[in-house]
């Protein structure tokens, strides 16, 4: 038992569990607050979907140039700092909500955030984790640090449904959670010790930016980015647009929902590391296909299947695309991503995660409006469909038999990218 916990101590070190605990923490801050957003504005301050969908979805898109900046950063001043920026702008925005009179001033929160909050977040999470855990173990590290998260989002919902009892104002929940993010903050600070790579002289910033073109002429890497938007749309929509379709289909409260959601975020907590391990050493690019295959079917099923035990059924499916999706993606992006360019790809990787979500509310909320929340959900399966038929074409095209590389194992895709891809751009270049 002892060797046991210390070869799983020398694969994950200390400085990782430190982080997976600190994910429970902000993720039961964050969930306490983000699965109600869109059925606040919509239900008490009477705001349309489409502008919902706007309001939450445009300035993602705008703030994708800053998600590039966001990984040279992450490389040049460290995973830390960045962290700690990006979750005090999200304890910002909730207390925005908490406190707002006004539509403009949750758009303003809303766009502040989408720039410099969880992207920020996200790069330095996702760079830390690839500097402390070893390529190889990499998919179980992002599987354990979505389980922890998950676990955030079981308690999240589950303390928001008991606060709404006894304010269904909204209020109360927004200000509980901004305190718990700042918490985290505090934690960040005073916990975590730095992990970016020891550099000896510290390149101009131009040139950290200009790193980007090795990452823009990586054609695999871009397109596994692009076919990776395809399932990111129905990820994006989990939490902003499917608790209206379920009410406007189905009548579904915010209770209700609130018990659904940690039903969706229990089975996603119980099942992320074990099955992630279960498809250790297998090709990342067939486990794509199927998680945007169960993205699809979970997410239309949930909508149009009548109410009851079918829809735990196609919640649960969703929720297995998920287990899936996130970890697996990011063990991929992380994978082809040179160490000393880490931030930097991991930033582009942070912009395809986000426009996933932008393409969820903004394309979504308009889509309901437009053809109903029936039309909304099958466009989603279709939209899961076809990225499972891509991932599938590019795994024929590679022939890879694993992504992460076992013994004996032909060479993996982030080798052959190697052999294809210039070296990097000496400073000044």
């Amino acid at each position: 038992m002892h060797s046991r916990r210390a070869a799983l101590t020398a694969v994950f070190p200390r400085q990782f569990w430190l982080l997976a605990a600190g994910f429970f923490v902000l993720l039961s801050g964050i969930d306490m607050c983000y699965p109600f957003e869109t059925t606040y504005l919509n239900g008490r301050l009477h705001v349309s979907m489409t502008v919902i969908g706007l309001v939450l979805g445009l300035p993602l898109f705008a703030s994708m140039p800053l998600y590039m900046l966001g990984g040279a950063l992450v490389d040049r001043y460290g995973r830390k700092p960045v962290m700690a920026v990006g979750t005090s702008v999200i304890v910002v925005l909730y207390l925005t909500f908490a406190t707002a009179s006004a539509m403009w001033q949750i758009a303003i929160a809303v766009a502040l955030e989408a720039a410099f909050g969880w992207a920020l977040f996200l790069t330095g999470s996702n760079a830390m984790i690839a500097d402390l855990v070893v390529f190889e173990r990499r998919a179980e590290a992002y599987g354990i640090a979505r389980a922890v998260q998950h676990v955030g989002m079981v308690v999240g919902p589950l303390a928001a449904a008991a606060v709404l009892t006894a304010d269904p104002t909204y209020r109360s929940i927004f200000f509980a959670g901004a305190g718990i993010c700042a918490l985290f903050v505090a934690i960040v600070l005073t916990v975590f010790r730095e992990t970016r790579p020891v550099v000896a002289t510290r390149e101009p910033f131009a040139t950290t930016l200009r790193g980007y073109r090795q990452v823009l002429r990586d054609r695999r890497y871009l397109a596994f980015c692009a076919v990776t938007l395809l399932p990111l749309y129905g990820f994006g929509q989990i939490w902003s647009m499917l608790p209206v379709m379920l009410r406007d289909r189905h009548g579904v409260s915010p209770h209700t929902w609130a018990l659904l959601i940690t039903f969706y975020a229990a089975t996603v907590a119980v099942l992320q590391y074990p099955v992630i391990r279960g498809v250790r050493g297998r090709n990342h690019l067939l486990v794509m296909a199927l998680a945007s295959l169960l993205m699809g079917v979970g997410f239309a099923g949930t909508v149009l299947a009548p109410f009851g035990g079918l829809t735990l059924l196609f919640v649960f499916v969703l929720g297995e695309g998920v287990v899936f999706l996130i970890p697996i993606s990011s063990t991929v992006a992380a994978e082809l991503a040179p160490p000393a360019l880490r931030g930097r790809y991991m930033g582009v990787w942070t912009l395809v995660q986000m426009g996933g979500y932008a393409l969820g509310p903004t394309f979504g909320g308009w889509a309901m409006d437009s053809l109903g929340s029936g039309g909304a959900a099958l466009i989603m399966g279709a939209a899961g469909a076809f990225g499972g038929a891509l991932f599938l074409a590019m795994a024929w095209r590679t022939r890879v038999p694993t992504l992460a590389g076992r013994r004996g194992a032909r060479p993996a895709l982030a080798s052959q990218l190697a052999e294809e891809t210039p070296p990097p751009e000496p400073p000044g270049g």
